[in-house]
């Protein structure tokens, strides 16, 4: 059977406010709400010695409840920013044992050989939980709503689990959507794409706080439609944000925050690139909504200017690392910037969540159909045009007769990363001589912020009033000086390239 969910996690036990504020607002909305009973789960989850189920992104597992026995194979499917579309296959057990020669034989990937598969089988880890359901139903629709409370583990190392599970039983996709939005309207929630079974694996393997890069471009064909290409742009930047977001709550690592702010970048980039074509309220609302949000996240350039400064891998290091003092007052600044923007409340709030749940339910429903019929033509019919205007706006804030400044350059800083975006965007589409032309416009961006950082530390070092630091400023000039001068040369060597479209 097909299995369609959105899933969310909460920061601890999620049921006391369900009860206390969803449901009432499930009520308030004229649905009907029936609860079953509580069922105390224990899940086995097993693969092979070489993890086979692991690398066709399945997930395998035995469930006990109450003395009854039941395993599952659930295979990757497809997720599109939080909604989960999978097949799922349940067989019946006299215990709990597993025996994958029970499922159909067509079920699995090709050249499996399952008899010798099921010889290999071993328990990976477990999940312990209490699951509350309650069944929604409203205009022919029902909606499985579950609260599950409790821990994965290995029997070496646990996490926790706080989940809040829509599944559909009957009805439309949208019903999912209707029940998501009072959700994040109504209780603290994140919207997640990580499964149970990958929640195990991550305990079993750990966890790297390591990024995760995208491609230099959006994979694209040249017969890709317009609606295709804008679709696979969201859904790639709403995976990198959702892969960030999982390893910062996770790992704790800071550096996430920057690859989720350039995710919400690409997205509101994406949406005003396609506005124009692909016209609709509900698009709109989304791109006014965008434009609202990354308001919440300016202080992360500051964020990133500072972690830049104190990288030990930075062109800073050599000379901060002489002046502990100074580096003391740029993490305290680092620290204090995190504590007052709070980004943990960010990620939970219900701006944040009620924006991904929207854009998730663009992709599912693609309601600029009932508005045009742009969106079924080839989006190489738009791609010159646009880029076209990009490389025209940015030859007219920056034209080569003119000689740049410092602060020029921090102006035009966001709008040569909305025309680097379209680049990346489109880029595809064209030979390889893409690369020879943005190659100097990327370089001038990675400038930019060096500049940034630059001035940030001449700021804070004028700022911390800390003695003894006459050679950090002449270091600093001299590092602007000289970043100036190879960034105008760069500058030029960009204004002679041929275009590639």
């Amino acid at each position: 059977m097909s299995e369609i969910e959105i899933k969310f996690v909460t920061r601890d036990n999620a049921l006391p406010a369900f009860v206390e504020k969803v449901l009432p607002a499930f009520e308030q909305a004229g649905f009907s709400i029936s609860r079953e009973p509580e069922m105390r789960l224990q899940n086995d989850y097993y693969d092979t010695a070489d993890h086979l189920f692991q690398q066709e992104k399945m997930g395998f597992r035995v469930r006990g409840n109450n003395g009854r026995f039941e395993q599952t194979m659930k295979t990757h499917g497809k997720v599109s920013g939080g909604l989960h579309e999978r097949a799922e296959y349940n067989v019946a057990l006299d215990g709990a044992e597993p025996d994958l020669r029970l499922f159909p034989g067509d079920v699995w990937p090709e050249g499996w050989q399952i008899e010798q598969v099921n010889d290999n089988l071993q328990r990976q880890f477990s999940t312990h939980f209490v699951r509350t359901a309650f069944d929604v139903e409203w205009d022919g629709a029902c909606v499985e709503v579950v609260i599950d409370e409790g821990e994965a583990s290995t029997g070496k190392n646990s996490s926790p689990i706080h989940e809040i599970e829509l599944e559909l039983k009957q009805g439309e996709v949208s019903h999912l959507f209707t029940l998501a939005k009072l959700i994040t309207e109504n209780t603290p929630v994140r919207l997640s794409d990580v499964s149970k079974a990958a929640q195990g694996y991550q305990l079993l393997n750990g966890l790297s706080p390591v990024i995760s890069q995208m491609q230099p471009y959006l994979k694209l064909e040249q017969g890709t439609s317009t609606e295709e290409a804008f679709c696979r742009a969201v859904q790639q930047a709403l995976s990198h944000w959702q892969k960030h977001e999982h390893l910062y709550f996770e790992t704790g690592s800071v550096k996430m925050l920057g690859e989720i702010v350039k995710s919400a970048r690409l997205l509101l980039q994406t949406v005003s690139l396609y506005l124009p074509v692909l016209q609709c309220p509900q698009l709109l609302s989304v791109h006014q909504l965008l434009m609202k949000y990354m308001q919440v996240w300016l202080w992360q350039d500051d964020l990133q200017s500072l972690r830049y400064l104190l990288s030990k891998k930075s062109l800073f290091n050599k000379c901060l690392s002489r002046y502990p003092a100074l580096t003391s007052y740029l993490q305290g600044r680092k620290a204090g910037l995190i504590h007052a923007h709070t980004p943990d409340e960010i990620l939970y709030s219900k701006q944040t969540n009620t924006l991904k749940v929207l854009v998730a339910q663009l992709l599912q429903e693609k309601p600029w159909r009932q508005h045009s019929t742009a969106y079924s033509l080839p989006v190489m019919e738009h791609a010159q045009g646009w880029l076209s205007q990009g490389w025209q706006t940015v030859q007219q804030t920056m034209p080569g007769s003119r000689t740049m400044t410092p602060e020029n350059y921090l102006a035009i800083g966001v709008l040569l990363r909305q025309t680097l975006w379209n680049g990346f965007l489109l880029a595809d589409l064209f030979d390889e001589e893409r690369h020879h032309f943005r190659a100097p416009w990327l370089d001038i961006l990675t400038g930019i912020d060096e500049l940034k950082a630059l001035m940030m530390l001449r700021g804070l070092a004028t700022e911390s009033e800390l003695d003894e630091l006459s050679d950090v400023f002449s270091w600093v000039d001299d590092k602007i000086a000289n970043l100036m001068h190879v960034m105008e040369r760069t500058r030029q060597a960009g204004m002679q390239g041929d275009v590639y479209w």
